[in-house]
Formats: structure tokens, C-alpha cells, sequence
């Protein structure tokens, strides 16, 4: 029934109005009930979209580390580690402690047995076994399998402390991680300049320690669109050369009077893992993705085995796979679901300039003539031969049409 006054079309407006106040109401209530999103937060699930392409890569082999993978095969900052955790973990107080104790200690233990035994008593059933230690550096390497970096130096800050006097000068923990990954091969630059404080776990670590030197953006007056760049075997057909860059920093690719440079690269069984778990990170927590950028730029230069046998050739790449093809479907693969924001791209100069060098048309007749004529001493000689045999008959052309005056 309508009340005086007021129409049925007045009353419908009114109870709608009323659910709409009461719809948002819920809503607020629900935000506000959410526990805030902790600053800490910098150990992440991965997302779906990069699990999919290759859920082994994100997975655990041998070791569980801290709370996300366990069950799976005296700490007075709790708080702050749980809240290193994008999600709620649900553990009583002591479960999260001894679990978080217990696997920084193994940690810590697994690190100073591999580059300072003198220091500790390595596991001997691990050290014995290298296909051990290779998984568990692997698991190490997972974003998901990470410990708060400030536990593992409070934790090292203990041993130090129950160290028998007279005992060797401990490491500081940025001096012990650097000293492990690099007797892996995957540390080139000089850490010692970072500050722990700044380190959240290792794959952060890696990714500061992987930060290009020179953090530039195209120049305003250049608004260029990302077009991509050919293939490496299409640039040595256009004419560009590759060299191997003398800087040894991953990310330092340069291209400089039609000479492509780029930083020496392994590829092995850890590749994978070691950039699908940097990369996750970045694709979770920061606002520029390098080594993302990085990965982007390789798919788009290597698309066969005969790219990677360029880039091997040249003494760029050391493929420890067991051959070519799987190279390039490897980096094909890294590449796939990472999302990048093309106006930023590091390397937007770069595919620029590769544009407009094979733009230039006498740069490919140049390889051309190279590849076809000048690509061994017999094609050498048999051009000069011809040459040679051109001249002298138009020689001879030439004084039979002066005898002929």
C-alpha cells in the first residue's frame, strides 16, 4: 500500500535507495573487519597464470623452507615475519616459531658448508651427495620456500655469539649469501656495497644483486612504441655482428656501430627455476621488472637452434642442455604469461636501434656479399680470381677497340 503523498513508483526508488545503503554498509563492514596489508609482505604464492606454464619450476624438490610447502614432503619477532607472508598463515604461535627456527638454522647450516666448512659441521649425508646439494640450492631459488632475511642474520648473529673464542672471523650474512651463490655461477656483481637491511629473502637478494647499473628510460623527446626487433639469425643476416659484452652484468645487452654485445650466459638444468622464481617475484612485488625485461628480450632474439648457435658460436652462451633446440625452447617458454609494460621497457632503445640498422639496406648487401662470397678462403680466392679475370678482359676489350682505331 502506497502511503498519502507518495506514488508506488516513489516507494520502489525508496527500497531500492534502502538496499543500496545496506549493500554498501555490508561492504564497508567487511573491508574494515580485513586485516591491513603488512609493508613486510614480500613472499609470495605464485601467481596462477606463470604456475601453469610450469608448475615444477615453483615446486620443491628435496626441502620445504618456512610455511607455505609445510607438512608437504627463542623468536621474539613473530609478528613481523608472519607479516613477511602474503597470506594469513594459519599456525599457532609455536608451530610458526619452531617451524621458522628450525629451517633458518638448516639454512644457515647448508650455507657455511658449502664456502665456509671450517666454520661449522657440515651434513655430511648432504655434502657427500652432489645431486643433494643441487636440489637443495634449487629450493632455495623458490619464491615460495623463502625465510625473512633479518631471521637468517638473526640466526647467524646467535652462532657467531656461541662461537669458542679464538675461532675464525665470521661472515656477516650478505658476505655468506654472496659467497654461496656465486660458487654456483650465478652471482657476477659486487654485492658488498648492499645493505642487509635492504635484502628480504634470497630471490630478493638476486634481484638487487642482478639491478642494472645504468637505470634509464628513452629520452622524452623519443616517444617510441615498442615494435619488437627481429631475431638473432635475422640480424646477422641484416649485417649486425655479436660479440660477447666484457661487462659481465646479465642485463647490459649494447648495441654499438652494428655490433649486438651481450653479457655471457649459462644454461643448465637451474636456469629454469633460477628466472621463473626472479621473475615471479617481480611480476608480484616490483615496480620494475628487469630480469622480466631481460627474459622478453631474449625470447624475441631467439626463436631456433640456429639463434642459440649464433650466440654459442660467438662464446655468448654456454648451453649445458642437452642441445640446441632445447635452449630456445627454453627461453620461448620463460617468456610466456609475463606481463610487461611495453612503455618502459629497458630495452626499448635497443630494439630501436636494431630496427634502424636493418632498415638500411646497404648494411644487408654488405652480409650478403659477406656470407655468400667472403665465408672461407676457397669463396675468397674465387672472387678475386673472377675479378682479376674481369679486369683483364676489359683490358683486353679496351686495346682491341684502340688497335681497331
Amino acid at each position: 500500500m502506497a502511503i498519502q503523498g507518495e506514488t508506488s513508483n516513489d516507494t520502489a526508488i525508496d527500497i531500492e535507495d534502502l538496499q543500496a545503503s545496506l549493500l554498501v554498509t555490508s561492504m564497508k563492514s567487511r573491508l574494515e573487519s580485513l586485516a591491513p596489508v603488512s609493508s613486510e609482505r614480500c613472499i609470495y604464492r605464485v601467481p596462477k597464470r606463470l604456475r601453469d606454464v610450469n608448475e615444477n619450476a615453483y615446486t620443491p624438490r628435496l626441502v620445504s623452507i618456512g610455511p607455505f610447502h609445510h607438512g608437504r614432503a627463542g623468536l621474539e619477532r613473530e609478528e613481523r615475519a608472519r607479516n613477511c607472508y602474503a597470506e594469513t598463515i594459519e599456525l599457532t604461535s609455536n608451530e610458526f616459531v619452531q617451524i621458522i627456527t628450525v629451517d633458518a638454522a638448516f639454512t644457515i647450516d647448508i650455507l657455511l658448508g658449502r664456502v665456509f666448512p671450517h666454520l661449522t659441521s657440515p651434513i655430511e649425508c648432504v655434502y657427500d651427495r652432489s645431486g643433494l646439494v643441487f636440489d637443495i640450492h634449487r629450493d632455495m631459488l623458490l619464491i615460495e620456500n623463502q625465510l625473512p632475511y633479518f631471521i637468517l642474520s638473526d640466526v647467524l648473529d646467535f652462532a657467531k655469539s656461541r662461537a669458542s673464542p679464538g675461532s675464525p672471523e665470521w661472515p656477516s650474512i650478505l658476505q655468506l649469501t654472496g659467497a654461496y651463490f656465486k660458487s654456483f655461477g650465478q652471482l657476477d656483481h659486487h654485492f658488498n656495497t648492499m645493505n642487509s637491511n635492504e635484502v628480504r629473502h634470497f630471490v630478493d637478494f638476486l634481484i638487487l644483486c642482478h639491478q642494472p647499473f645504468k637505470q634509464t628510460q628513452p629520452p622524452k623527446q623519443r616517444r617510441l612504441k615498442f615494435k619488437g626487433a627481429k631475431s638473432l639469425t635475422e640480424l646477422h643476416e641484416a649485417g649486425v655482428k655479436f660479440k660477447v659484452a666484457s661487462n659481465k652484468h646479465l642485463l647490459d645487452i649494447q648495441f654499438t656501430d652494428g655490433v649486438l654485445e651481450i653479457p655471457y650466459v649459462r644454461v643448465s638444468e637451474m636456469t629454469e627455476a633460477f628466472f621463473r622464481n626472479l621473475i615471479a617475484f617481480e611480476q608480484c612485488h616490483c615496480k620494475i621488472s628487469y630480469i622480466s625485461d631481460y627474459i622478453v628480450l631474449m625470447d624475441i632474439l631467439i626463436n631456433t637452434p640456429r639463434d642459440v648457435e649464433l650466440l654459442v658460436k660467438r662464446g655468448i652462451m654456454k648451453n649445458m642442455l642437452a642441445n640446441n633446440l632445447e635452449a630456445s625452447m627454453l627461453f620461448n617458454n620463460l617468456a610466456k604469461e609475463i606481463l610487461f609494460d611495453s612503455n618502459v621497457f629497458y630495452y626499448l632503445l635497443l630494439c630501436e636501434d636494431l630496427n634502424d640498422y636493418c632498415k638500411v639496406r646497404w648494411h644487408k648487401w654488405q652480409a650478403t656479399l659477406k656470407h655468400n662470397y667472403f665465408n672461407n678462403p676457397w669463396a675468397v680466392i674465387s672472387v678475386i680470381a673472377a675479378v682479376i679475370l674481369l679486369l683483364l678482359t676489359f683490358i683486353q676489350a679496351v686495346c682491341s677497340v684502340i688497335q681497331a682505331w
